[in-house]
């Protein structure tokens, strides 16, 4: 099979992978203790297209979601991955063996034609590699081809934010500055990448690349469904779509700063506190 192609997956696969992320992401969430809101607004069949805010290098969350999805629900979310990860031999074998997708318009059409749980950031490399000042701001640019291939599939687009990745590092040098330099140009030039996705220099735990166990929060929203849009023009329909799933996640960001401001769970320490004396009952 072509690296980065879809196929539907069987049930017992659908079952080994989600089992995997659940293994994966288990050490992680006993230390950061993930918190989740809006469950009760997941729909229980596809397709569907999730669309969410991109965190710094995406790493510290993206599992906890996935695995959180698959426990509470059985649904395996089938995430777009940008071309560069399938030029990468190994790697991007292995993100096509464990369900990430090279994220071309064809291979999503096939996925909600099959009824699939699609994950999308609209915000690209642009927000994984995120710049100075960009903590927790969504920057999806004009890109309206995940509200497009909804309207196209008359499925709906289910938005949801997420809280606390982007201060598990703090960011040393970012692309704009490297994009400047002679290296950042050369590196431009030789991969083929854009500017934007020139990877942020960061530094994280005691100054390693390790991320601080920052907790994480999740909102998941009310589906946003494309007949809200038919009366318009499919280039205007789509613009309109994608800026109001926009503004509920940054709506949903800035709701969740908010109740993370007063968690009294936010801290390692008080984490750790509340999981003695949880044994020591």
């Amino acid at each position: 099979m072509t690296r980065g192609a879809y196929r539907p997956f069987t049930e017992e696969e659908r079952r080994r992978i989600g089992r995997f992320w659940v293994s994966v992401s288990a050490p992680w969430r006993r230390v950061v203790r993930p918190v989740f809101f809006g469950h009760e607004r997941v729909p229980c069949s596809g397709p569907a297209i999730w669309a969410g805010n991109h965190s710094l290098y995406a790493f510290a969350d993206a599992s906890l979601m996935v695995s959180e999805i698959y426990e509470r629900h059985g649904i395996v979310l089938r995430s777009l991955g940008s071309h560069h990860h399938f030029r990468v031999a190994g790697w991007g074998d292995a993100l096509t063996a464990n369900g990430v997708v090279n994220g071309t318009r064809d291979n999503c059409a096939a996925m909600l034609r099959a009824g699939e749980h699609v994950l999308v950031y609209p915000g690209g490399g642009g927000e994984v590699f995120k710049r100075v000042g960009e903590k927790h701001r969504v920057r999806w640019k004009q890109r309206t081809g995940f509200a497009r291939l909804a309207l196209e599939h008359a499925c709906p687009i289910i938005p949801f934010a997420t809280v606390g990745a982007d201060d598990c590092w703090d960011i040393v040098y970012d692309n704009d500055a490297l994009g400047r330099t002679w290296l950042g140009q050369q590196l431009v030039q030789r991969l083929g990448v854009k500017a934007e996705e020139l990877p942020t220099v960061i530094s994280g735990l005691a100054g390693t690349p390790l991320p601080r166990p920052e907790r994480m929060y999740f909102r998941f929203l009310p589906p946003v469904y494309p007949d809200a849009f038919r009366h318009l023009p499919i280039d205007e329909a789509a613009i309109a779509m994608r800026t109001h799933v926009e503004r509920e996640v940054q709506g949903a960001i800035d709701d969740l700063l908010a109740y993370r401001a007063q968690d009294a769970g936010r801290s390692l320490r008080a984490r750790l506190l509340s999981s003695l004396e949880q044994a020591a009952r």
